[in-house]
């Protein structure tokens, strides 16, 4: 995956982050949102932290799994 694509996925988890700190320290903004978009965000950021972390493995996967079907 480009480098740069992963620059902007961290700055969505940031965000994600301090919509969710928005929402407990209950700004007036974030507040008047439902829990289940604040969950939801929060769990599309964790999970695109969990891709950044495994990104090499997962990538020696695909291409464990190309040679495979090329074999």
């Amino acid at each position: 995956m480009d480098d740069r694509l992963w620059i902007y996925l961290w700055a969505f988890c940031i965000m994600c982050y301090v919509y969710a700190g928005c929402k407990i320290a209950g700004l007036e903004w974030a507040a008047n949102r439902p829990w289940s978009e604040v969950i939801f965000f929060l769990f599309v950021a964790t999970a695109v932290i969990v891709l950044f972390f495994c990104r090499k493995k997962i990538g020696a996967w695909i291409a464990k799994m190309k040679d495979k079907r090329n074999h």
